[in-house]
C-alpha cells in the first residue's frame, strides 16, 4: 500500500513539474515578423497549411477586413493546437506594441475575420512577440464544455527581471509569469466585426461576412489526414528522450526482472519515471494516480523472455486505455527491448478498432489472473508466440495475431541504437514486409 502510494505521489509530481517545463528558453527578434512570407517563430508547432490560406484571403481583401492600426504578425499566429483548418489567431502590432488580435475560425466553406481587444489576449501575444526570455506551456484541453462552448488554452511565461544588467534566469534573480489565450467555440466566432474586452461584438455582423475558403470544404472542418504509424512515432517513440530510454534498457536486459519507464511528455520534452518488477517475474506492477495520462511505457525482457510484446504487455496497454489513463492515443507508444537482441514499439493505428480489442480481452477496467492465464495459452498454443521460438518465427506470429485480431495496433522495429525504425506488416505470404520510416 505504501509502495503503491508512494510511487502514484511520485508519478503526479512527476507530470505535474512536466507540464511547468518549458519547450526552450529563447530571445526572439521581431524584425521581420511581419513578411508576407510566413516562417513560425512562435513557440508551438501550427497549423501552418490554414495559416498560410488564411494570409492569401487577407492580401486580397486587406481593404475590407482591415479594421484596426497596426499590421498583422503572421509568424506569430497561433492556431491553439488544433491542426483542422479550424481557426488561428494573429497578434496585430502598432509601434512595438500588440494593439489588438485577429481572430479567423473557419465554418463551412468560409472563413470570417474579427478583432478582439481582450485583456488576455494581448498580454498573451506580448509576451510571444517581444518577451526577451520566454518558456511555453503545454496546450490544456480540459477546460469545462459547457453552453455549446468547447475551449482549449494556451499558456506562455515570461521572465522579469529584478535587475535589467542581469536579464536571465542563469544571470541574476527576477520571477515568471504566466499568461494565456483561449480558443474557445461559440456563437461569438461568428462575429465578423470587433469583439471588445466583454466579448461583445461592435459593428456589422452580417448575414453572411465570409470569405471562400481556398480548397473549400463541407459544412464541417475536414479531418486531418490521417498519420502513417512512423508519423505516430515521432513526438513519443522517436524522441532523443525516449531514445536515451531505451538504450538505458538495453544495458539491463541481462538482469533477472523487468525494468520500466512510465513516459510523460510536456513541451517537446519526454520524462520518465523509471519502475521495475520483481526478480525472477515476468512484468510489471505500477499504480497511477487517479485522473493520470501517460505518453508511454517501455520495458524490458530478461533473459527467457519473450523476443517480442508479452500477453502482460498486451494487458497492459487495453488496462490504460480503459482507465482513461491515455493521453494521446495518436501518439501514445508501448515499447520493448530483450535478451534476444530486438527492440519493438507500438502505437495505435485504429483507436476504434483498439477500443474493441481492449473490450475483448477481458470484462471491466480490471482483470484476474485466470484471464490472463486463459490468454497466454491461446498466445502460446495457438499463435505459436514462445520463448523457445526465434527473434524471426515470434516477430512474424505477433505480426500475424494482431493483424488477424484486428486489434488496431501497429508493430514498429528499431535498430540496435534506436536511430532507425521500420514499420511492419505481412504480405499475403505471410512474409514480414519493412517500410522505413527514416
Amino acid at each position: 500500500m505504501k509502495k503503491n502510494l508512494f510511487l502514484r505521489l511520485c508519478l503526479i509530481l512527476m507530470v505535474t513539474l512536466s507540464l511547468y517545463s518549458c519547450i526552450h528558453d529563447e530571445i526572439i527578434s521581431s524584425s521581420d515578423s511581419a513578411s508576407t512570407e510566413y516562417v513560425n517563430k512562435s513557440l508551438w508547432k501550427q497549423d501552418e497549411k490554414y495559416i498560410k490560406n488564411v494570409m492569401k484571403v487577407y492580401a486580397e481583401n486587406e481593404a475590407e477586413i482591415k479594421k484596426v492600426n497596426g499590421i498583422p504578425y503572421w509568424n506569430f499566429a497561433t492556431t491553439v493546437d488544433s491542426f483542422d483548418e479550424s481557426y488561428v489567431a494573429i497578434p496585430v502590432v502598432n509601434n512595438e506594441k500588440v494593439v489588438s488580435v485577429l481572430k479567423v475560425p473557419r465554418h463551412g466553406k468560409n472563413i470570417y475575420f474579427y478583432y478582439t481587444n481582450e485583456e488576455g489576449d494581448l498580454n498573451f501575444f506580448q509576451g510571444l512577440v517581444f518577451a526577451k526570455t520566454k518558456k511555453a506551456g503545454t496546450p490544456d484541453g480540459s477546460m469545462a464544455q459547457t453552453d455549446g462552448m468547447a475551449c482549449t488554452r494556451q499558456w506562455i511565461s515570461m521572465w522579469f527581471p529584478d535587475n535589467e544588467q542581469f536579464p536571465t534566469p542563469e544571470t541574476g534573480s527576477g520571477h515568471w509569469e504566466s499568461v494565456s489565450v483561449v480558443k474557445c467555440k461559440s456563437i461569438k466566432d461568428e462575429c465578423v466585426g470587433v469583439v471588445n474586452e466583454f466579448g461583445i461584438c461592435e459593428g456589422d455582423t452580417g448575414d453572411d461576412g465570409g470569405y471562400p475558403y481556398p480548397g473549400g470544404g463541407g459544412g464541417e472542418a475536414p479531418q486531418e489526414e490521417e498519420e502513417t504509424p512512423c508519423e505516430k512515432l515521432t513526438k513519443i517513440g522517436k524522441s532523443s528522450d525516449t531514445k536515451s530510454y531505451m538504450n538505458t534498457l538495453k544495458g539491463k536486459t541481462n538482469d533477472t526482472k523487468e525494468h520500466g519507464y512510465v513516459l510523460a511528455e510536456a513541451g517537446g520534452t519526454v520524462y520518465d519515471y523509471p519502475v521495475q518488477g520483481e526478480d525472477g517475474k515476468a512484468g510489471i506492477t505500477f499504480t497511477l494516480g487517479v485522473g493520470d495520462k501517460i505518453d508511454g511505457y517501455i520495458h524490458s525482457h530478461y533473459t527467457g523472455l519473450l523476443s517480442i510484446f508479452s500477453p502482460d504487455d498486451m494487458f497492459s496497454i487495453a488496462i490504460f486505455l480503459k482507465n482513461n489513463a491515455i493521453k494521446n492515443l495518436d501518439t501514445f507508444v508501448i515499447g520493448v527491448v530483450t535478451a534476444s537482441g530486438t527492440q519493438y514499439m507500438m502505437v495505435i493505428d485504429d483507436s476504434t478498432k483498439f477500443q474493441t480489442f481492449a473490450n475483448g480481452l477481458f470484462t471491466g477496467n480490471s482483470f484476474y489472473q485466470d484471464a490472463l492465464d486463459n490468454y497466454s495459452l491461446m498466445y502460446n498454443d495457438f499463435f505459436k508466440i514462445t520463448p523457445s521460438n526465434s527473434a524471426a518465427e515470434n516477430e512474424r506470429s505477433f505480426l500475424n495475431y494482431i493483424e488477424t485480431s484486428g486489434s488496431g495496433l501497429k508493430v514498429l522495429k528499431g535498430s540496435s541504437d534506436m536511430q532507425n525504425w521500420q514499420s511492419l506488416q505481412l504480405d499475403q505470404n505471410n512474409n514480414v514486409v519493412p517500410t522505413n520510416c527514416n
